[in-house]
């Protein structure tokens, strides 16, 4: 986890491989991780190789906590094409606009 990224009071975790159900329980324990110790995190994924629905539940899931939290949760833009695509057709379009998903 780094401090770089678009958003420079964001603490910026790179998840990168297969964003997969296979490999969904590590991600999801980056993210709480992630989560447990910052005011604002950003992902970037922009090293991943293969996503699916699984990742975008987790992707989900970490928003709610997030809100819950008061915790800003956000996507390094731009997402990935293959990440934008499957956010698209599943209707999560704003995940893929630059804008902070937190409790405000």
């Amino acid at each position: 986890m780094s401090t770089t990224g678009s958003n420079p009071a964001a603490h910026c975790v790179r998840l990168h491989g297969r964003l997969t159900i296979a490999t969904v329980q590590d991600s999801r324990n980056t993210l709480l991780e992630a989560l447990r110790g910052s005011p604002a995190v950003e992902l970037d994924c922009d090293g991943g190789t293969a996503f699916d629905i699984a990742f975008v539940q987790l992707l989900e899931s970490a928003r709610a906590l997030a809100q819950r939290d008061g915790i800003g949760l956000s996507l390094r833009q731009p997402v990935p094409p293959p990440l934008a695509a499957i956010l698209a057709e599943g209707g999560f379009r704003d995940w893929t606009s630059p804008v902070e998903r937190s409790a405000a």
